[in-house]
């Protein structure tokens, strides 16, 4: 019979104990280019793509100017800053970003955990002055001098969300040099919809404000989205007619139409109707001419400065001037972080399937971070990735990032001339534009019933995120998600399947023996079989378990009047083993010891194989007994009892007898020309065996 064990396999097929080589250096330039991959992106551009890229810019900006100015209230924010992050996020992601298709910017959950984290620092702020100014006056300020006009704490709400994105862009950096790009992994697809879900409450909640017309305190403790439910039911009475009115008119007539573009799609054959750029172009002319702000109190964007923003770190340098507030920034902007971070590269990895190309996580952390930092100096709030304009860019024939230039350029133009113009915009209208678009969050819901059927654990862990996100907050829903979707992991890990295998009739294939109704159980042997990699928190499964199996097929062979000889662990699922696994197999080498089994240790991983050796398991159990495959190791029980405990071969061209007894070897002759060959790990029971390593038939 043909077979390999593991030091027959090493020896004919030249198994490498080397190192890898390490890394070549690369020149200057080429470091630079991968870093600033807009090289990349120039040098292999091609004339097909211009048009392509040009209508992708053109109406990804269409799409980007109402959303950016309704995104940017979300965090409470003026609007013209989300015109400003319109222009730059894009801009700076075009040289460092690996995507060819998303497009970086406001995104609605992301400014809605920075609104929540801002108007809690701005609280805390106003709070510091006041109690400055009390103690500067003995007691006795005045509340008016404490308290702040609109314009000032406009300016102030601002520096705050720059110094979120400061710090935002420098975590996302620091990961970036730390390789720790993987991070993006473990947001679970469960988890990313039910925290979007729950966020989409949040959302709604602060857009369903604005379209009454009501002024709502802004709460930042837990259970804050319940509280703002309470107050908008006592102040329902003080609803603006009007802004309802205009709201409610603008997400029907936009809801309308998206059906209809939907029905008509192939006759449209694909041109682009930015909708919400007409919605708000019309809103503006109704509003001005029919005077609705002075006539009916109906609240609008106001003044929208021309221009571009001036750089400056007077804001942030004016945020973090307490180590209290400092803590604050910092607290904010680690979750708005990795959630702007993940969503962003779950995206990019979508589109980069879609059109066949890769995406470098390490790559993406430096561009966001990038992103956030340079974007923090002119007044913007940490960036991430759009799903709705990403995918606009993607169906529009958009090839390379120079669509985000085309889109820069077209906000440039708006922030120079248009911004002004927009001054009687009303907030509701910015407000509907909002509540249509997150219809798509809500509808995930819809998912539930057959992630129930497929999964429990990402069903609990969609349904808590979203639970604690709208019940609690925002960070405590995320961090609720993360730490689940953790233990979900852990949990699979520590109760993995095990079963014993068996032969599938008339092959060389092993499996399951409960799988197919043709499979036999070899004689005299148990195959073992444990899906998962052997670690700390699942040891006691595997030890228990496979002592458990030896139990059930010993008695079974004893039913049929013979004995159990040989247990055979099929490792094929070990991606690593740590201390505690290689504890685990000497605990189960000398159980088989006590009760006179041989065990066979299958590996196909050279990396585990190094770790067994290092660990000195090895020569426990003995070279020999580790095979390639689990059938090289059922060929050689099956060579074996044909022989009846004895073979003969030659070793370097002289006759040897090896005497393996408890795992033990003796050479009769010279053990040095046995080239590492081990002992198979025996009971009592004294075996002869003589190797010939040319002649593979005589194994």
């Amino acid at each position: 019979m043909d077979f390999y064990d593991q030091e027959k396999f090493d020896h004919l097929y030249g198994r490498c104990r080397k190192k890898p080589p390490t890394q070549k250096v690369q020149p200057s330039f080429a470091v630079i280019a991968n870093f600033f991959t807009c090289f990349h992106v120039l040098k292999n551009y091609k004339k097909s793509y211009v048009t392509g890229d040009l209508i992708a810019g053109l109406t990804v900006a269409a799409l980007n100017i109402p959303q950016g100015m309704a995104y940017a209230t979300l965090a409470g924010i003026p609007p013209v800053v989300g015109i400003y992050m319109g222009f730059f996020s894009p801009l700076i992601y075009f040289f460092f970003g690996t995507s060819n298709h998303i497009s970086v910017g406001t995104f609605a959950p992301v400014c809605m955990m920075l609104g929540v984290s801002v108007a809690a620092i701005n609280q805390e702020m106003i709070n510091e002055h006041a109690s400055v100014l009390s103690s500067s006056s003995n007691g006795t300020s005045n509340t008016s001098e404490s308290r702040l006009t609109d314009s000032e704490n406009d300016d102030q709400l601002v520096a705050i969300a720059s110094s979120v994105g400061l710090f935002s862009g420098i975590f996302l950096v620091l990961l970036g040099f730390l390789r720790l790009g993987f991070v993006g992994s473990y947001f679970s697809v469960s988890l990313v919809k039910g925290f979007t879900f729950g966020v989409a409450f949040h959302v709604s909640t602060s857009q369903v404000i604005k379209v009454l017309g009501l002024k709502i305190k802004k709460y930042s403790e837990v259970g804050a989205l319940i509280l703002t439910w309470r107050d908008m039911a006592l102040d329902i009475e003080k609803t603006n007619l009007c802004s309802l009115i205009f709201g409610v008119s603008v997400a029907v007539f936009l809801y309308t139409s998206l059906r209809l573009i939907d029905r008509f799609k192939s006759k449209l054959r694909g041109v682009p109707i930015p909708l919400e750029l007409i919605i708000v172009i019309g809103s503006t002319i109704i509003s001005h001419f029919a005077h609705l702000h002075n006539k009916y109190g109906l609240q609008i964007v106001g003044d929208v400065p021309a221009g571009l923003p001036t750089p400056s770190v007077d804001a942030v340098n004016t945020v973090i001037h307490s180590t209290d507030i400092l803590a604050s920034v910092i607290q904010a902007a680690i979750p708005v972080a990795l959630v702007s971070f993940a969503i962003s590269l779950a995206l990019a990895k979508m589109l980069a399937q879609k059109h066949n190309y890769a995406i470098h996580n390490n790559q993406e952390l430096f561009a966001l971070g990038f992103v956030d930092i340079v974007g923090s100096f002119f007044g913007c709030f940490p960036s991430a990735a759009s799903p709705s304009r990403s995918n606009l860019q993607s169906e529009v024939k958009g090839q390379t990032q120079v669509a985000s230039v085309v889109n820069s350029a077209l906000m440039f133009l708006v922030m120079m001339f248009a911004g002004p113009l927009f001054y009687p915009l009303p907030y509701t209208a910015l407000g509907a534009i909002i509540l249509v678009a997150l219809r798509s969050f809500f509808k995930q819901a819809q998912q539930l019933p057959d992630l129930f059927r497929k999964d429990k654990h990402d069903f609990v862990c969609w349904v808590m995120t979203a639970v604690l996100t709208i019940g609690l907050s925002i960070t405590y829903g995320l961090l609720a998600g993360i730490v689940l979707s953790l233990l979900s992991v852990l949990w699979r890990s520590q109760k993995p399947y095990y079963f014993e295998m068996g032969r599938v009739n008339n092959t060389n294939k092993y499996r399951d023996i409960n799988s197919y109704e043709t499979i036999k159980k070899v004689p005299a042997t148990l195959i073992f079989r444990f899906e998962m990699s052997l670690y700390f928190a699942n040891t006691d499964l595997f030890v228990s378990s496979l002592k458990k199996q030896i139990c059930r097929r010993q008695a079974e062979c004893e039913h049929v009047g013979s004995s159990l000889k040989w247990v055979i662990i099929d490792g094929e699922p070990y991606n690593f083993v740590d201390h505690s696994g290689v504890a685990a197999l000497s605990t189960v080498l000398q159980h088989c010891k006590t009760s006179k089994l041989t065990l066979l240790l299958v590996l196909n991983e050279a990396v585990i194989l190094e770790k067994l050796d290092k660990e000195k398991f090895v020569d426990k159990i003995g070279y020999s007994s580790i095979f390639p495959s689990v059938h090289d190791a059922v060929q050689f029980v099956h060579s074996f009892e044909e022989a009846g405990g004895e073979q003969s071969a030659e070793v370097n061209g002289n006759k040897e007898v090896i005497s393996l007894v408890a795992g033990r070897k003796e050479d009769s002759t010279n053990a040095s020309a046995m080239f590492m060959y081990g002992g198979i790990a025996t009971g009592t029971n004294e075996v002869s065996a003589v190797v010939d390593p040319k002649d593979e038939s005589n194994i």
